[in-house]
This record gives structure tokens, C-alpha cells and sequence, in this order.
């Protein structure tokens, strides 16, 4: 492809368009920035990758993650004319670009400029980017390929114009099994995936035109914002809005984009938008661990207001089968979710939940179910004796504003108040029963109804309990799944076991920072592609080079993808990457001018 001809093809978008100084062009391998697109002063410290690098980086994940032999291999199969520019060398252009530099925008015409003029012709050819006739629309046309083979199965975009269905192959894997491979592909052997992971969602906004905007959500989602802000609605009248096959209104251009609450940051009140909510699982570490990298194991994106249960079940489920959660930290726009899609699917799977609960959770509740529900009381998810003390009972909520001495103070209060809980005896069973065992049992308060070969524990508080009342403090009763399983968890709310366990969640929003502000520059009109699959394949591709940077930011060139031993990974204190010495300041600080010939100092400036 020649240099006029994809001057030809771009001329009407070259005005907003800016060479870039010579200097930088060499510096960071990039010919084009957008005259009004600046970068945060938070952008990537990291050292951009060169173009050759950043090939056998692209190259490299796509050969770990098998997808030549799983779902490429039927594309190269399929009737009509060879493709110049197939799906793998589409794949690994738009991977390198992203992974080079992380704050680029995922615009395709942009990456064929950078094809033709900043890579080498040895690096094209190992790309696989060989046809002499390849242009910006072959490797548009060969992206729009890849998302129409991996398209779910009940995607509207199957159904052409005509009314025919193209069908989805049978033997291919789900999108996000698929997308979650390459994932997987950028993270080495030798960093497993940790014992805690943590899953939270952001807002994708889409780029489509919109055409109106509702009060609320019209989403399934039980969860609603704390002061979530009612928009004002505007545009096309609800009468005259089409809905999908999901029943919800089409709001724009882009027949799969939703309207869903955007995510609170800082405080501020919840609003609407219209896009798509991504769901990232991240490692979060485990109890005590003093070095981890919290790499990005997995991500779906869903239309903004689906059931967050629902999402955060597939997410589970599609990850690679090298990974395995054992204790998931989540926010309370998963743990509002009623029982049947979130924490039974979590029970059935194994999986331990750790997670905060909503004001309307936070209530004192009672055992409906059993027969002996007047001896215990469910406060903040957790099964107490009823002989807990009223000013234990309504404890506030921790708050990002409160000092360290004011947490202190509050864990303080919840460990105390732990000590008349019943304590889960191990994890449920297969069937959803839990058994607990009681604070007198395990001698954490003395209570006259103990049973005498009992040893209670020196200082611990006595109840209030009536000898031979039939209290239940002693007890070791087994509760069903159905009794307030959405709020129960296995460490007791509050605690500073639970506190240490939840705050690994902040992992989570370390990722969505570094998608928005530290590495990435993730934002509306970030692309501008339409459909759920072609934004679910550049977020993933926005994760692959998340994970990257990642990488090289903890261990330089120490682990690479290659790496397959633990034993490798150093342990010691991270390595932090370091910004590019300025230019000026290559030759250290510039020394002060001598003096003029003939100037005396005065006598200050000489005792200086």
C-alpha cells in the first residue's frame, strides 16, 4: 500500500490532525496525535515500546492463547476469495499498537498509518501484513470478520436484510471464552492467579448519536445508586422508541447500547448513560501478602442496566481454566442482587464471598424458616445470639472520609460485637445448608446455659441469658439456603478480618483507574466502532495492554511471557518505572553564567 493511497483515503480526516515533532516520532514511534487530544498529566510513566517490540509481544499472545486452532482456523476455511489482510494479522496490529502505548485511541485508521509508516518492512512481514494491495478497509473489513464469527449466537446482527439468519459455529467457544483467552495469554505461567480476586464494572459510553434519554434505567438490575440523579428526558418521545429483542428502548445509533447508571466516583451522584457496563476480574492478593501484581484476569461487557448478577456469573465461568477463584471481594451492586442469581451460583461454584452491604441490608432480621428463630437475630448478615447488647446492634458504616483513628475505633466496636456471633463451621454444603456454631460453644461468651466440659475463653463477656431459658448460645444450628443467603457471608461484616479481606476490592478500582487515567485513556469516543461484540474485542485488547504495562512496570525485562517458573518472580520491593529523561536535563543542570568582566559583588551576594 503506497503512501498516496492511503493519503487519498484519509484526506477528509487529516484536519483534525497534527504531525508530531520529529523528536517525539523517534522517541515514541507515533506519526499522529489529535490536535485536541492531550494527555492527563496522570498518563503512563512507563517507557513506550518500540514497534519490533511491540510486534513479538502481539505475536507471542497470540500464539499462547490458541486461537489460531480454535476460531481462526474457520475463517481460513470459509468459501470465497483469500482475505489480504486475515484475522491473525489483525489481531496482532491492533494488539502491538495498543500495547506500545497504552493511551492511544483505538482508531483504525490511525493504526494504518502506523502500519505503513512506522513500522519496519521486516516487522510488517512478520505481522503477516504481506498483500501488496492491503489498505484501511481490508483491515476494517477483517476486523468486522473476526467480530461476526465470535458474534453471540442471539446477536441481532446475525439477521441480515434480507431476512436470512447467519448462523454461529457450533464448535467455536463463547465471546467472552474467547476474548478471556487472549487475556490470559498476556500474563505469564509464573504469575499465578491469586487467592482473592476482585470484580467491579465500569461505564463504556457509547459513540453513537443519541436519540433521547429516559428518567431511569429500564434494566432488570435490582440495584439502584445511593442519590441516584434523575436525568430530565429529552429527544424522541418513548411512544415512537424502538426496543430490542430484550424488550428495553433503543436510545441511539447503536441498536445494542442501553441506558444504565454510571459509576459514583468520588462521591458524586450516579447519573444515566448510554453504553455498556464492563466487568473486570482482577487478583487482589490474599490475607497478609506484602507483593503482588494485580493483573487482569478476565472482563464481559454487557449493555449498561443488565443484572450485574448475571454478568458477574458469566465473567466467572469464562475465565481461563488455569485460573480458579477461592474468595471473591465485590461492591454492593453485586451483593444487592436477590439470592437465586448471584449468591447461590457463588455457593454452587465453590467460591467464598466477601462483600459490603446496602443501607436497606442493614437491618435486624429473624429466622422465618426455623423453628427456634426467637433465640438468634441476623444482624448485618450475620446470625447473633439474642443476648447481644442493644448498643452493638446498629453500628455505622465505614466511609471513605473517616481517619485512621476513627476505623480503628469502629473495627473495635465490630470485633466486640463478633464475639456474640455464631461462627460459620467451615464453608456451606453442596446442598446450600450452612452450619454455625454458637458463641458459647466456641467460648467466646460465658453464658449460664454452657454445657459444663465447655472452656470458656479468660475475658470473655457474660450474657444476660436466664439459666435454663433455652437460649441458643450453645448451639450448632444449621440454617437453609433459602434463609437470607444473599447477606450472610462467611467472615463476620465489620470485623478487622473482613475489613482486610474487603479492602483487596480496592484492586478492582485500581484497575478501572488505570484503564481511565494512569495507563489508558479509556473514555467516550475512545472508538468508535458499534455493536457489543466490537467493543468487547478493543476492550479486551485494552486489557491485554493493561496487563502488559503492568508487567515491565513491577519487573523490567526480569519476567517475561515466556517465564513459567514461580521461583523467577522476584519477591523484593517493585521495580518503578521512570519517566524518559528530559533532553535538557540529559547533561545534568546547566551551571550559572560567569560573571561580566569588572563586577565586584557586593558584599551580601559574596557571603552567599
Amino acid at each position: 500500500m503506497s503512501a498516496g493511497r492511503i493519503e487519498r483515503v484519509v484526506s477528509d480526516a487529516d484536519e483534525g490532525l497534527t504531525r508530531t515533532a520529529t523528536l517525539d516520532r523517534l522517541r515514541y514511534g507515533i506519526g499522529w496525535l489529535t490536535a485536541d487530544g492531550r494527555l492527563p498529566t496522570t498518563a503512563s510513566a512507563a517507557r513506550p515500546l518500540s514497534g519490533r517490540r511491540a510486534i513479538t509481544l502481539a505475536i507471542k499472545i497470540i500464539d499462547r492463547s490458541g486461537i489460531d486452532r480454535r476460531v481462526l482456523w474457520w475463517d481460513e476455511r470459509r468459501s470465497g476469495p483469500k482475505r489480504h489482510v486475515t484475522l491473525r494479522t489483525m489481531l496482532i496490529l491492533l494488539i502491538a499498537y495498543q500495547v506500545q502505548r497504552p493511551d492511544r485511541d483505538m482508531v483504525f485508521l490511525d493504526v494504518a498509518k502506523w502500519a505503513l509508516w512506522e513500522l519496519s518492512a521486516q516487522d510488517r512481514v512478520r505481522a503477516g501484513l504481506t498483500h501488496e494491495r492491503w489498505n484501511y478497509y481490508k483491515l476494517v473489513g477483517a476486523f468486522h470478520g473476526f467480530v461476526e464469527l465470535i458474534d453471540d449466537e442471539d446477536s441481532p446482527h446475525r439477521i441480515h436484510q434480507s431476512g436470512v439468519i447467519r448462523e454461529r459455529i457450533a464448535e467455536l467457544s463463547s465471546r467472552d471464552r474467547i476474548l478471556n483467552a487472549l487475556i490470559a495469554a498476556s500474563i505469564p505461567d509464573a504469575c499465578p492467579a491469586t487467592k482473592v480476586a476482585a470484580m467491579d464494572s465500569t461505564d463504556i459510553e457509547t459513540a453513537a448519536a443519541l436519540h433521547a434519554q429516559l428518567a431511569r434505567p429500564d434494566g432488570d438490575d435490582e440495584y439502584v445508586p445511593e442519590h441516584a440523579k434523575e436525568e430530565k428526558k429529552w429527544g424522541v418521545p418513548i411512544s415512537q422508541l424502538l426496543k430490542g429483542a430484550d424488550g428495553r428502548f433503543i436510545l441511539s445509533a447503536d441498536i445494542d447500547a442501553r441506558c444504565g447508571y454510571r459509576t459514583v466516583v468520588n462521591g458524586n451522584r450516579s447519573t444515566n448513560f448510554v453504553g455498556w457496563d464492563a466487568h473486570v476480574l482482577v487478583d487482589a492478593g490474599w490475607y497478609g501478602a506484602l507483593y503482588y501484581v494485580q493483573f487482569i484476569r478476565g472482563m464481559v461487557l454487557r449493555p449498561a442496566g443488565s443484572h450485574k448478577g448475571d454478568a458477574g456469573i458469566a465473567l466467572l465461568d469464562s475465565i481461563d481454566d488455569r485460573f480458579a477463584v477461592d474468595t471473591l471481594c465485590s461492591d454492593r451492586g453485586y451483593s444487592y442482587a436477590v439470592p437465586e442469581r448471584w449468591a447461590r451460583p457463588l455457593l454452587h461454584r465453590g467460591i467464598t464471598w466477601v462483600h459490603d452491604l446496602h443501607p436497606n441490608q442493614r437491618t435486624q432480621r429473624g429466622l422465618m424458616k426455623h423453628k427456634m428463630f426467637k433465640h438468634v437475630v441476623i444482624v448485618d448478615g450475620t446470625l447473633f445470639t439474642n443476648a447481644l447488647p442493644e448498643n452493638l446492634r446498629s453500628l455505622p458504616a465505614y466511609h471513605p472520609g473517616m481517619s485512621a483513628a476513627e476505623r480503628r475505633e469502629l473495627t473495635a466496636k465490630y470485633d466486640a460485637r463478633a464475639n456474640y456471633a455464631f461462627v460459620p463451621n467451615g464453608n456451606p454444603k453442596p446442598d446450600g445448608k450452612w452450619q454455625y456454631r454458637g458463641p458459647a460453644y466456641l467460648g467466646h461468651v460465658d453464658c449460664p446455659n454452657v454445657e459444663p466440659h465447655r472452656a470458656i475463653q479468660k475475658g470473655a463477656p457474660p450474657t444476660n441469658c436466664v439459666e435454663g431459658g433455652g437460649c441458643w448460645c450453645d448451639k450448632t444450628p444449621t440454617l437453609e439456603p433459602d434463609e437470607h443467603l444473599g447477606i450472610r457471608q462467611k467472615y463476620i461484616y465489620g470485623t478487622s478480618k473482613w475489613l482486610a479481606l474487603y479492602g483487596m476490592r480496592n484492586a478492582s478500582e485500581a484497575k478501572m483507574a488505570d484503564l481511565k487515567r494512569n495507563f489508558g485513556t479509556l473514555r467516550r469516543a475512545s472508538s468508535t466502532v458499534t455493536g457489543t461484540t466490537a467493543n468487547a474485542v478493543l476492550f479486551a485488547i485494552r486489557c491485554i495492554a493493561i496487563n502488559t504495562a503492568l508487567r515491565h512496570s513491577a519487573y523490567g525485562d526480569e519476567v517475561t511471557l515466556a517465564s513459567t517458573d514461580v521461583r523467577t518472580v522476584p519477591v523484593g520491593r517493585r521495580r518503578h518505572s521512570q519517566r524518559p529523561t528530559p533532553a535538557h536535563r540529559q547533561k545534568g543542570p546547566k551551571s550559572r553564567p560567569q560573571r561580566k568582566s569588572g563586577y565586584v559583588p557586593s558584599q551580601q551576594e559574596a557571603t552567599r
